[in-house]
């Protein structure tokens, strides 16, 4: 059966199919898009020659443009779309020139799909800026706008995003070379009850699918790294940490005096107090930046909960200093020493012998991993922060504990990839 013979909405899903076959990835996620095909008025109205994408994963298709393509032209357009739902470019335009912004998104979704499908010639490539994200060739288009000749196309396809103040319809308008200035929900092409799409849980399904079959395209390890290799915030593991080991009970003996103003009785919520206990690696190969950042968030986190105490052990190749967190501790009064090698095993024996290892509810280590450990398991848990530039495979053979490392860009979660 030739092109000709299918409806435009069976090419769509004989493509969707194709994709599914031969390239899972792409295939997988443009299964979960909702074909939607365009009448002549709305393609004029929207400027839709040929396909579109919006936030809530509407696959809008001008079905004189699909008839007249090719099975291998139909994947990639597909694909494309799938491409631009993913990296989230409806949603980063913010205040950029539509225009420009639609050449640079083309731009880095054509480099990644080069790798797998044969585009053709028409369609927007920047070989000075491969492996760039879509905000670094949006800038450099701009530098050189003087040289760079812009497709007068404005890319191959129209991009649906951001919402117009000016529009009360929840219709959307038409705005600069076909880009479509959403309206009420976004987009013109919204359906009730429609959420946007779930792109974190959309590429990693397709990922593992992808994966499975032995069919991953290149580069897409990388540019997912942020969604399918997201890294823990030690910030957020530690607070759940110090709820769960905060004992507490309520009681009516002494009901809560924030209650009496609004005519009931509350419980008070009696806590005990709880020792943290906080190892640091003295290690010279860690900036006092460093330490003082990760002090820093021990402190905040003492100040946030009464009950909660922590006692600061500085160690290297022996325990060099013990200090107490109170309302007069300096952060930055832990710095690097690198004196007699690094062993954690003598913070360990002088929790068993000043504190006892049953009382402790949790050692956190600050270190750069390269330390010794020790050979047993202790009762008490220990969460070890790895700076960004440390190693994590000694402390990962460690019984009873978490490894976290600090992301390259500082102490928090990592920044999306944007690419």
């Amino acid at each position: 059966m030739t092109k000709n013979n299918l409806t435009p909405r069976e090419r769509i899903a004989k493509a969707r199919i194709n994709l599914l076959t031969d390239y899972p990835f792409f295939g997988n996620i443009a299964m979960k898009l909702v074909p939607r095909e365009v009448s002549d008025a709305e393609a004029e109205a929207f400027g839709i020659n040929t396909m579109a994408v919006d936030m809530f994963g509407n696959l809008v298709y001008n079905p004189h443009w699909v008839t007249a393509q090719t099975d291998t032209i139909m994947k990639a357009g597909i694909s494309h779309e799938v491409m631009h739902v993913c990296l989230k470019h409806l949603v980063r335009l913010g205040t950029r020139d539509p225009k420009i912004w639609n050449i640079a998104v083309d731009a880095a979704v054509n480099e990644v799909l080069s790798h797998t499908f044969r585009l053709p010639d028409g369609w927007v490539r920047i070989q000075q800026m491969a492996q760039k994200c879509s905000e670094e060739i949006y800038d450099w288009i701009i530098k050189n706008a003087k040289t760079y000749k812009m497709p007068v196309s404005g890319g191959f396809d129209s991009h649906i995003f951001g919402q117009d103040e000016g529009d009360t319809t929840g219709q959307g308008k038409k705005g600069q070379s076909g880009q479509i200035q959403g309206g009420a929900k976004n987009s013109p092409f919204y359906q009730n009850g429609q959420q946007p799409f779930d792109t974190a849980r959309a590429v990693r399904e397709a990922y593992n699918f992808a994966k499975s079959q032995g069919k991953l395209p290149a580069g897409i390890d990388r540019l997912f790294a942020d969604i399918l290799n997201p890294q823990l915030d030690w910030k957020d593991v530690l607070r759940k940490y110090i709820v769960q080991v905060i004992p507490h009970d309520f009681s009516y003996t002494k009901p809560s005096k924030k209650s009496y103003s609004v005519g009931y009785y509350m419980p008070m919520i009696k806590r005990e107090h709880i020792e943290l206990c906080i190892g640091v690696d003295s290690s010279g190969s860690i900036s006092e930046e460093e330490y003082a950042e990760f002090l820093t968030e021990i402190y905040a986190m003492c100040r946030q909960f009464e009950c909660l105490k922590a006692t600061v052990i500085i160690c290297d190749a022996a325990v060099q200093e013990v200090m107490e967190i109170d309302e007069n501790f300096d952060p930055y009064c832990v710095k690097g020493r690198g004196y007699g090698g690094t062993d954690s095993r003598p913070v360990y024996d002088w929790l068993e012998e000043n504190k006892g290892a049953e009382t402790v509810k949790l050692l956190v280590y600050f270190t750069d991993g390269y330390i010794n450990i020790p050979d047993k398991e202790y009762s008490f848990p220990t969460l070890w922060i790895v700076t960004k530039n440390g190693r994590t495979d000694e402390v990962d053979k460690m019984g009873n504990s978490t490894v976290i490392q600090i992301p390259k860009n500082g102490m928090g979660r990592d920044n999306e990839d944007g690419s």
